[in-house]
């Protein structure tokens, strides 16, 4: 990532939760989580986790109990 592509993206993330307190609160939020697991210091595991999480957390919407 390029510094003019950080930027643009702070920007972006930083309208969309109403303000820029907001986006790095929860930045320092996540990363208290990654470093809790270690995983600050493993990038494609850190990021394969988070998404995990994400699609759990949409996964929980729907009953897959009796799927599985």
């Amino acid at each position: 990532m390029t510094a003019e592509h950080y930027l643009k993206e702070k920007e972006r993330l930083s309208q969309a939760l109403n303000g820029q307190d907001r986006l790095m609160e929860a930045v320092k939020d996540i990363t208290e989580i990654l470093s809790k697991y270690n995983l600050h210091v493993m990038p494609c595991l850190s990021y394969d986790v988070v998404r995990f999480t994400l699609e759990t957390r949409h996964m929980e919407k729907f009953d897959l109990s009796g799927r599985q």
